[in-house]
């Protein structure tokens, strides 16, 4: 039996996808038993649906017996560490053998990261790391994640834009977060995840573009023009917070990672580790031929 939590995000609900066509039982952990999104999961063979709060301790390990292996995944929250410790713990408790975390950009994973949710992994990895005790563990560290785009908090992509505080030539190797739920399932399956134990693993995708680049993407799927445009980083963050109701704190850090941008630092590739078992495969091209269509 696994166990996934954050089942219905992007990574999480791709995990659970993977480990039920491979014929294993899991567990998958969500906030809520109702909505579009559980109820695709209800579908899938072998996946049992467990609504319990990652505060909730005693829910946490109930939910835990009997189960093998973990994926740790949590949205940005005020919250996060405490959540994702509370699982972790709970892991331990029950005899888990091993746990998946999905970690943020190792750059600013530390103490005094700049970024907010940068601090709160920090401190979920020193957890991690200090508690595991006969728990084999894995941090998985993806670069931007190409369904960003889907925020496109200033709602120019029907107007013939993309807005960004970055330059048209600053590049990236995003990475579809399914490609992340792939390599994270593969690993969770393997008969002998001590070969990951400790380890911090990078993902990217496949190509290295630039946003002009990414732009011309969008140009050629949707067939009309569009146009990489700059933007300031207030800005960006006025509009996130606006536009997409982000909360203050989460823009602010969210908006750190256009600085990784153009610092070079979304452009580091795969580890050899994860290319040897599930090489990330799925390109940006594809990417907005598959989303921008039905929402733009």
């Amino acid at each position: 039996m696994y166990f996934v939590a954050g089942a219905t995000g992007n990574v999480g609900s791709q995990v659970v996808r993977k480990l039920s066509e491979s014929g294993v039982g899991v567990k998958a952990q969500t906030r809520s038993s109702t909505g579009g999104k559980v109820a695709e999961l209800q579908r899938l063979p072998g996946v049992e649906i467990v609504a319990c709060d990652l505060m909730d301790k005693a829910g946490l390990a109930e939910a835990l017996q009997g189960v093998k292996a973990v994926f740790l995944v949590c949205g940005n929250a005020k919250e996060q560490a405490q959540m994702e410790i509370n699982v972790i713990d709970a892991a331990v408790a029950a005899g888990c053998t091993y746990l998946v975390e999905n970690g943020t950009h190792a750059g600013y994973t530390n103490k005094d990261s700049p970024v907010e949710f940068g601090r709160h992994h920090w401190e979920i990895e020193e957890h991690l790391a200090k508690s595991a005790g006969a728990m084999k563990w894995t941090v998985l560290h993806a670069n931007w994640f190409m369904s960003n785009h889907l925020g496109d908090i200033f709602g120019t992509l029907p107007n013939g834009a993309i807005v960004y505080p970055l330059k048209p030539e600053d590049k990236a190797q995003l990475v579809d977060p399914r490609d992340v739920g792939d390599i994270a399932a593969q690993m969770l399956l393997d008969s002998d995840p001590s070969k990951y134990h400790g380890l911090h693993l990078m993902i990217s995708g496949p190509d290295v573009l630039t946003w002009s680049q990414i732009a011309a993407l969008y140009t050629e799927e949707l067939g009309r023009p569009i146009e990489m445009a700059t933007c300031s980083e207030p800005e960006w963050v006025a509009a996130a917070i606006k536009g997409s109701g982000f909360e203050h704190w989460l823009a602010e850090a969210a908006a750190h990672n256009f600085k990784v941008i153009r610092d070079g630092g979304f452009l580091h590739t795969t580890s050899p580790q994860l290319l040897a078992l599930a090489p990330p495969r799925r390109t940006m091209k594809e990417w907005i031929a598959e989303w921008a269509p039905p929402l733009f």
